[in-house]
């Protein structure tokens, strides 16, 4: 079974932005959004990128303080899907489910608790971008910031790559998560979807079997 997308969180592996001018103020905004987010009894983000073999679509729901369903569906392989449930996590590439061990739980259960603690701590250096329109709705967008004397990558169209976050004004909570090129009307690299459903569970697979060392 393909396990390396079980540890592989896309959203806390962004890239960097441009060379603007970092705000403490700006940055203690982020967090105060992260932090009502985190501070809710669910939240989903649904990633979508590129690879060389085809988009890739990734799902990930919390249930704070210790559930979590982190789906990948990616061209021609089976959904992904990972469930952690208190201290027990189970997988499944297929119709069946399998118990992970131990060790993998535990570094599932770390990660989640990095992804559902509040305050968050480790947001980067971040400038206000101002207002911005996404699918007719307008937002406060706040742009990842350098740090000085660091190499801001290039994206495949050769300008400079960027992270913005997007925070909904009306509810304060971070709305969406985009790394995309400078470059006017660009598909962005990463496309993060934050979205805060109120019937949203999550199970464990008790009785499945435990998955066998490979």
């Amino acid at each position: 079974m393909f396990r390396s997308g079980i540890v592989c969180l896309l959203a806390c592996c962004l890239l960097a932005g441009p060379a603007l001018a970092a705000d403490n103020s700006c940055r203690e905004q982020i967090i105060a959004a992260f932090s009502k987010q985190r501070s809710l009894s669910a939240y989903r983000m649904v990633g979508e990128r590129s690879s060389e073999k085809g988009p890739v679509e990734v799902t990930e729901e919390y249930l704070p303080p210790d559930r979590m369903r982190h789906v990948i569906v990616a061209t021609g392989q089976p959904p992904l899907e990972t469930v952690l449930v208190g201290m027990r996590a189970w997988s499944r590439q297929g119709s069946s489910w399998e118990e992970l061990m131990p060790g993998i739980a535990q570094t599932i259960i770390a990660q989640v608790k990095n992804a559902t603690a509040v305050p968050p701590t480790d947001v980067g250096e971040f400038a206000c971008a101002g207002k911005a329109t996404i699918d007719g709705k307008e937002y406060l967008a706040y742009r990842s910031v350098d740090k000085p004397g660091s190499v801001v990558p290039n994206g495949p169209g050769g300008t400079p790559v960027h992270r913005t976050l997007y925070v909904d004004p009306e509810t304060g909570l971070p709305a969406y998560n985009i790394v995309a090129e400078e470059k006017e009307g660009t598909v962005p690299l990463f496309k993060g979807t934050y979205s805060y459903p109120t019937d949203l569970a999550i199970e464990g697979h008790p009785n499945a079997p435990l998955a066998k060392i490979r």
